[in-house]
C-alpha cells in the first residue's frame, strides 16, 4: 500500500492528481509501472491536500521512499509510545502487535498515525499550538478526526481547537494554491465514492479487515440499510458514552483515549491497520491498574484484533469489532472508578 502513499507524492511535482483519482485509470499506470504482476487493484480515496505530506517521497526512487518512511514509522512508534512506558514487556508487547507488521509488510501510515494522535495527547495542555497543528495535519484522513472538534469543545481546548482550525485551513489552502480546484472536484466525486464501493463490494479479506459494525452486519446478512441503522445504534451509544466521560471524568489521559476508540467505533470506514493505537490505550490503562479477568480478554482481542477480523470473515462468522467495543466498556468503567475518588486538579499528559 506504499505504492499508493508514493504517488500522492509523485502527483504532487507532476500534476496526475486528477488522472489517479480515476481508479481505471490508476490501476492502468500501476500495471505499466509493474508489467507481468497482477497487483491488487488500488485506488485513491484521500483528499489532495495528502499530497503535501507525501511530496518529499515522491523526490526519491521508490525503494529509498520506503525505507525512510519505515524507520521513520519505526522511531515514532518507539520513540512516542514504547519508550515511555513503565516495563519492558509492554513495549515488547507494542512492538509483537500483528498491525505493526502489517505497516512493515505493507508500508501503511498505521504507525505514523498513531504516534501523530500519541503526540496530540501528550501536547494538548503543555503546548496547544502544537496539538492543533498535529490534528490539522490528521485531516488527510479524516474519518480518523470525526470526533476531535467534539472533543475540543467539551473539553474547552480553545486554543488546540483554532490552531487545528487555522492549520486546516492553512493546508487546504496551501493544496489550492499549488494543485488547484480540480483533484478536489475529483476527490469529492470520484474518491468517496470509491470508499462507499469499499465498504460493501469488497472481497471476504478486505471486509475482514474492516472492524466496523456495518461490515460484519452485512456479513451477518443483514440489509444495507439495516446493518447501517445497527451500525447508527452502537455509534450513538459510542458518543454517548464519550459525552459522559468528557463531561464527567477530569482524567486527561481517559478523556483522550476515550475519544480515540469512540472515533474508531463510529466511523463506518475503518481499516483494522489503523488501529495500532488500541495497543498504546491498553498498555497505558494496565499501567493504571490489573485488569479484570474479562478486561484481559478484551485486551488479548483487540491486540490481535487485524488477522482475528480476516480469520472471522474466512469463516463467514462477524464479531471484530467486539473488541473495540469492549475496549470502550473498559474505558468507562475505568472513568466510573475515577469518578467515585474525589479529585484535586487533573494532571496535564506527560
Amino acid at each position: 500500500d506504499f505504492l499508493n502513499f508514493w504517488h500522492y507524492g509523485l502527483a504532487a511535482w507532476n500534476g496526475e492528481a486528477m488522472a489517479y483519482y480515476d481508479v481505471w485509470n490508476y490501476n492502468a499506470v500501476l500495471d505499466r509501472l509493474i508489467p507481468g504482476y497482477d497487483y491488487p487493484d488500488q485506488n485513491w480515496s484521500y483528499p489532495p491536500h495528502y499530497m503535501l505530506l507525501a511530496a518529499p517521497f515522491g523526490l526519491v526512487g521508490y525503494n529509498w521512499a520506503l525505507a525512510i518512511f519505515t524507520g521513520l514509522g519505526l522511531f515514532g512508534w518507539w520513540k512516542v509510545a514504547a519508550q515511555p512506558l513503565k516495563h519492558s514487556e509492554s513495549r515488547l508487547a507494542l512492538f509483537a502487535m500483528p498491525t505493526l507488521t502489517v505497516f512493515l509488510l505493507c508500508g501503511q501510515v498505521s504507525a505514523l498515525l498513531a504516534v501523530a494522535l500519541i503526540a496530540i495527547w501528550r501536547n494538548l495542555d503543555r503546548r496547544p499550538l502544537v496539538a492543533g497543528l498535529i490534528i490539522a495535519l490528521l485531516t488527510v484522513k479524516p474519518q480518523i478526526g470525526l470526533l476531535i472538534p467534539l472533543f475540543l469543545i467539551l473539553t474547552g481546548r480553545w486554543k488546540v481547537f483554532f490552531a487545528a482550525a487555522g492549520g486546516t485551513i492553512a493546508l487546504i489552502g496551501t493544496s489550492l494554491l499549488l494543485h488547484g480546484v480540480e483533484p478536489w472536484r475529483y476527490y469529492l466525486v470520484d474518491g468517496i465514492s470509491v470508499q462507499s464501493t469499499t465498504l460493501v463490494d469488497s472481497n471476504v479479506i478486505v471486509l475482514g479487515l474492516m472492524p466496523t459494525v456495518f461490515v460484519n452486519a452485512v456479513m451477518a446478512g443483514l440489509p444495507k440499510s439495516a446493518a447501517m441503522a445497527a451500525h447508527a445504534t452502537v455509534a450513538l451509544c459510542a458518543m454517548g458514552a464519550l459525552g459522559w466521560i468528557l463531561l464527567r471524568c477530569r482524567d486527561p489521559f481517559l478523556q483522550f483515549a476515550s475519544l480515540v476508540v469512540a472515533t474508531l467505533i463510529v466511523t463506518p470506514y475503518l481499516m483494522s491497520y489503523d488501529t495500532l493505537i488500541l495497543g498504546w490505550v491498553m498498555l497505558m490503562l494496565l499501567q493504571r491498574s490489573e485488569a479484570t479477568a474479562l478486561q484481559g480478554v478484551i485486551y488479548r482481542l483487540a491486540m490481535i484484533v487485524s488477522p482475528l477480523g480476516v480469520i472471522l470473515a474466512l469463516n463467514g462468522i462477524p464479531g471484530a469489532p467486539l473488541a473495540i467495543l469492549g475496549l470502550m466498556v473498559w474505558l468507562v468503567q475505568a472513568a466510573m472508578q475515577e469518578t467515585a475518588v474525589p479529585q484535586t486538579s487533573p494532571q496535564p499528559a506527560q
